[in-house]
């Protein structure tokens, strides 16, 4: 027999909050320039080996190797030129009970976190992120597990203090 006090009527979607774009913080610019320079040196990895091939390889075809260089160099340029776009694409978002993290080019995604779902906050640095000042903040949860890349080093520390206290306060609540 059902229970006469459960009930489970339909919500107005218009009234749930919504995540706007313009409340979305971009991250900091630097972590583009990481980035490219990323790809800038794989280019002349890729231009050091074909010079290697044609300087070592007694009578190598050129053609080939500068086919195989140029792909390389055509791929890089594309992928540069999307990595652009993406980080134009990178933002964050904190409000009151969650934080939202959004991504993508082509098929673009947004996560949000509930604070009362975080079970761990730590941020990273490798050392090229560091001569940049840039951090990289891991929020794993009950849920879905989010990496903000491309933060300014202030503010990932800031942004992980607010989700650990914002997580602490929502579990001593309940």
């Amino acid at each position: 027999m059902a229970d006469a006090s459960f009930t489970n009527d339909p919500i107005d979607v218009s009234t749930l909050p919504q995540l706007m774009d313009e409340d979305f913080v971009p991250i900091d610019p630097n972590f583009l320039r990481v980035s490219i320079i990323g790809h800038v040196l794989f280019l002349v990895i890729v231009a050091g080996i074909a010079a290697a091939v044609l300087v070592l390889v007694p009578d190598p075809d050129t053609r080939i190797v500068y086919a195989i260089a140029g792909g390389f160099v055509a791929l890089t340029l594309i992928s540069a030129a999307l990595k652009v776009i993406e980080v134009r694409n990178i933002a964050y978002q904190v409000r009151e009970h969650d934080l939202s993290y959004r991504n993508g080019v082509i098929v673009k995604r947004v996560q949000t976190v509930p604070f009362v779902r975080v079970q761990h906050a730590r941020m990273r640095q490798g050392p090229v992120q560091r001569l940049f000042n840039l951090a990289t903040l891991s929020i794993n949860s009950a849920g879905p597990d989010i990496a903000i890349t491309g933060l300014n080093t202030e503010a990932a520390t800031a942004l992980r203090a607010l989700v650990v206290e914002r997580a602490g306060d929502l579990v001593e609540e309940q």
